[in-house]
């Protein structure tokens, strides 16, 4: 009977450990700037924590729940530096994927105020939505990959921008990842391959539009869609101009104008030796026959 009664009290404490564990550990591995963030989040080097936060954020392969987690400490340490703005700003881009999230029990009074608030301001609409502006294509030369500049300003935690093209007349879309600029992080970047502009005979047009979406892949912002997408034209393959094409003889002028010399030449020493007098007499003997 003591047996299981200790088997009993071994299994809730596990349960009780799991459940005060935080669920992205158990799912994701370990993150270094996690980590390290909230160790000097709780030594109060909160300065040094926003730097590792921020740089965390910028990581690649990041789980929701990572993201989430590294956005609450950073509101956290900008709020204990007295940077409410800022802090709203990284509990706002936490909600807007995470509507359910709630702050730990732990949590001071003065955020936990601060978060309300700004729970309330989403279920009124009042977060600012995503922006979106997308810099327009001018015609391309064939063969060569095709950059395409949008801005992306209050994306929202957990969303993705995707640049989406075809050839006009194609039925289906292809579809490409927007890259943040490091230096400029309201700025994107995806860039379509060369082969998907080949040379052509004739100029023809590609079709392109750019999507914002959550995880979820509900729409938050965008510029074109499928059915009105934005195009730039794709010029034709270049060909020699005629400066470059080999000439044939005939159509040389310089050959006509030298025969035209020659003939002229010709022409006029017809007309000396026509013209010229004789300067001697040549006798001529005519003899009929039957006459003396």
């Amino acid at each position: 009977m003591r047996r299981g009664v200790r088997l009993v009290g071994t299994l809730f404490t596990v349960v009780s450990m799991l459940a005060a564990t935080p669920a992205f550990s158990q799912l994701a591995p370990r993150n270094d700037a996690l980590t390290k963030g909230q160790q000097q989040v709780d030594d109060g080097d909160f300065e040094d924590a926003v730097k590792t936060l921020e740089a965390g954020i910028d990581a690649p392969d990041l789980t929701d729940e990572q993201l989430a987690e590294l956005y609450r400490l950073l509101g956290l340490s900008h709020l204990y530096l007295g940077n409410e703005d800022k802090a709203r700003d990284a509990f706002e881009k936490l909600l807007q994927a995470r509507p359910d999230y709630e702050l730990p029990k732990a949590t001071p009074p003065k955020i936990r105020t601060l978060y309300a608030r700004i729970k309330d301001d989403i279920r009124k609409r009042r977060v600012r939505p995503v922006t979106l502006t997308v810099s327009g294509v001018p015609e391309q030369a064939p063969g060569q990959a095709v950059t395409v500049e949008s801005r992306i300003d209050d994306m929202a935690l957990g969303a993705k921008a995707k640049l989406f093209y075809r050839r006009s007349g194609a039925q289906n879309y292809s579809s490409i990842d927007f890259m943040r600029d490091r230096a400029e992080r309201s700025q994107y970047r995806a860039t379509i391959p060369a082969f998907e502009l080949p040379e052509e005979p004739s100029a023809y047009d590609l079709e392109y539009y750019v999507e914002v979406a959550d995880a979820a892949q509900r729409r938050l912002a965008g510029r074109g869609d499928p059915f009105t997408p934005l195009t730039f034209r794709v010029n034709a393959r270049a060909t020699a101009s005629d400066a470059d094409k080999p000439t044939a003889w005939y159509a040389n002028p310089w050959v006509w104008v030298g025969i035209g010399a020659g003939a002229a030449a010709v022409t006029t020493g017809a007309i000396l030796l026509a013209t010229q007098r004789p300067t001697g007499t040549l006798p001529i003997t005519i003899q009929i026959e039957g006459m003396p």
